[in-house]
């Protein structure tokens, strides 16, 4: 494939102007965008090893016996080779070929053409008409690797059939199809195989590129092309332009074979078939095979062969050709692989724990790729160590064979093994209460074994080995309490957890407050499921959370509360029986800090709410004012203290019967 805006094409000119055309390479580039570029193709006749078959011109020269170089990776080249004898096209022939296109892409160019044509062994043109344009009549395959917007090639590397000299598409007798099946670029520094069918009786020529099939044409060439003449040259031309590609065939000469193995790897003891699958342009004189373990043969076909032990045998193979060419020697690896020897050691263990096992399975060639186990007749996954933790207490057998990746399989082998039976334990305990002891009970559930020891874990890791044990637990809380048990097999139950909660009482008879003489008055108490209040007088209910209490004097209630877990708690409130309301201030107060007398606030006897008490300086300054009556002035003003002096007050307030006070005085600071 190329990048060049057009493809430069010329025709074939006689060699006797070969100087004047090089004369003129300063004004091609000049012509190169708006005219056909003439080149010239010196042709010249070339004595190659296969005794005159074929005939080379420009470019191109014999590089092996079978092998051809069209052009070399140089600009404006061009060469052909053609075979001395003509063919008759009444006859079919099937041709087969190695090609080689070069290995640049973007910058390589131009193409290979397989020709058929009665002019002679000159023929041939350069750049973009790869010494098949202008050529009449001819028929010609052609492998192009260069894009040509004006030919309207596609983006591929393609192959197409086109007929008199005519690259433009359109007209083909097939294609253009991309060449290569997997490949678009066939610019790749590979060799491919071409192969030319002629049917002389269905008058069809097929083209295969690497095997497969390409492109078809069912045309009476000798009529419709050669005017009745069916003899014809045949050869390959090919090009290049202002881009470039070393450009080469070969009459094939391709030693080839498979085996009945895949990957031409098989186990001792086995047989090799060796097929021949040879490619060979012309018929095969004779064969050489080397079977790798001294065993030779000089037939097309040779008997099934068995190696006498594993190994690598390195096998070579090679072809030589009527006209005296000698094929490349072709080498393939036949692996012959031992039979691996399966192997393992197995421990017994407690049921649900994995066996120790060791996988002792060797083989001398290759690697063991796949692990057949059996348990109890059951397959489990290829692995070198299978999973045997689920299997149930009691003797189980275990089977091994092994396969190499070679294929070979092993004999195999059985080990029995026992997993023992593990203790099955349940613990119990009632929830309690903090600082209060609390059992825990622990019991086995099988009669599989016998435990002699047991294992108890409370919080902060304390422990104890006994089957029943009490604990005091220090906070409330919900607690997870471990237990697990080893029996006398040495095998451990599984860990069962044991929850327990552990509660706190906590009583709350409420805050003391005055109640009014005769008026009833509902406790609430809180912190139990069960509650009590004593003493037993002037109270409708004891043995309820809110009962309902007309006191006639001062008193004082106990609260004992029990939670659902037994826990207990006592709390009191004291009751204040109103018998008439007052209101005392206080005449000083001394803040400094002593604990003694520091804070100013009224005395509230039978007072229900208080509307106001306000405190203001000798300047009528507002400096302290308060609804609650649990807020007392410190004798300071936003943090900084107050001289000693008078201060005045006021007040607002309302009794439990309604009674309004409002009052008035005065205070000394003392410091």
């Amino acid at each position: 494939m190329g990048n060049l805006p057009e493809r430069r094409n010329a025709v074939l000119i006689a060699a006797t102007v070969l100087d004047k055309t090089l004369s003129c390479q300063s004004s091609m580039k000049f012509l190169i965008r708006g005219f056909f570029l003439f080149s010239v193709l010196v042709y010249s006749i070339a004595v190659s090893a296969q005794s005159g078959t074929y005939i080379s011109n420009g470019s191109a020269l014999p590089v092996t016996c079978n092998c051809y170089r069209l052009t070399t990776a140089n600009t404006f080249t061009s060469g052909s080779v053609w075979n001395a004898t003509r063919i008759d096209l009444t006859s079919s022939f099937d041709f087969i070929f190695n090609v080689y296109l070069g290995c640049q892409d973007n910058n390589g160019a131009d193409g290979i053409v397989f020709m058929l044509q009665p002019k002679g062994t000159s023929v041939g043109a350069s750049g973009g008409g790869l010494g098949f344009e202008g050529v009449v009549p001819s028929v010609g395959v052609t492998l192009d690797t260069w894009q040509n917007d004006n030919n309207r090639d596609p983006s591929y590397d393609h192959i197409s059939i086109q007929t008199n000299g005519d690259l433009t598409h359109g007209s083909d007798l097939s294609g253009p199809v991309q060449a290569s099946v997997s490949n678009s670029n066939i610019e790749d520094c590979q060799w491919h195989t071409l192969r030319i069918s002629w049917d002389a009786a269905t008058f069809t020529l097929r083209a295969y590129f690497d095997g497969t099939l390409r492109v078809t044409s069912t045309y009476n060439l000798v009529s419709n092309i050669f005017n009745g003449d069916p003899l014809v040259y045949w050869g390959f031309s090919a090009a290049t332009g202002g881009s470039y590609n070393l450009q080469q065939f070969c009459t094939a000469l391709n030693p080839l074979f498979t085996t009945n193995h895949p990957d031409n790897t098989a186990c001792e003891g086995e047989s090799i078939t060796f097929s021949n699958s040879s490619e060979s342009f012309a018929p095969v004189s004779s064969y050489y095979w080397d079977l790798g373990d001294g065993t030779t043969y000089n037939v097309q076909n040779i008997p099934p062969h068995t190696y006498p032990g594993a190994g690598l045998y390195n096998v070579k193979m090679a072809i030589k050709g009527f006209d005296g060419c000698e094929s490349d020697t072709l080498y393939r690896t036949i692996t012959i692989g031992d039979y691996p020897v399966a192997s393992f050691a197995i421990s017994d263990t407690c049921a649900g724990q994995q066996p120790v096992l060791l996988n002792g399975s060797t083989v001398n060639v290759g690697s063991i790729s796949q692990w057949n186990w059996l348990v109890d007749g059951n397959a489990l996954p290829s692995t070198p160590s299978p999973d045997l933790s689920n299997l149930v207490p009691g003797q189980h057998y275990l089977d091994l064979s092994v396969t190499s990746n070679h294929g070979c399989v092993s004999t195999p082998v059985q080990q029995a093994f026992e997993l023992l039976p593990v203790p099955q334990v349940s613990g119990s305990a009632s929830d309690g209460c903090v600082n209060e002891t609390i059992g825990f009970n622990a019991v086995q559930v099988d009669n599989a074994t016998t435990i002699n020891s047991w294992n108890w874990t409370f919080e902060e890791n304390r422990v104890s080995p006994r089957q029943n044990v009490s604990h005091i637990f220090r906070e409330p809380g919900n607690y997870d309490v471990q237990l697990y048990a080893t029996a006398d097999n040495g095998c451990r139950s599984a860990t069962s957890t044991v929850p327990v909660f552990v509660n706190q009482a906590v009583a709350n008879a409420g805050r003391d407050t005055i109640v009014i003489k005769d008026d009833p008055y509902q406790l609430n108490g809180t912190g139990g499921v069960s509650y009590s209040w004593s003493p037993d007088i002037w109270i409708n209910d004891a043995a309820t959370a809110s009962p309902v209490v007309t006191p006639q004097d001062n008193i004082t209630y106990w609260l004992t509360v029990t939670t659902a877990e037994g826990c207990v708690d006592r709390d009191d409130i004291s009751l204040e029986v109103f018998k008439g309301s007052e209101i005392y201030v206080p005449t000083g107060f001394s803040p400094n800090n002593d604990n003694i007398n520091d804070k100013l606030g009224p005395y509230y006897i039978g007072i229900r709410d208080i509307e106001y008490f306000m405190i203001y300086n000798r300047w009528g300054q507002l400096i302290f004012s308060s609804r609650d009556r649990n807020r007392q002035w410190d004798g300071t003003v936003n943090g900084i203290t107050q001289p000693t002096g008078v201060y005045v007050w006021r007040l607002a307030a309302v009794d439990y019967i309604g009674k309004r006070y409002e009052r008035k005085g005065s205070i000394t600071l003392i410091r």
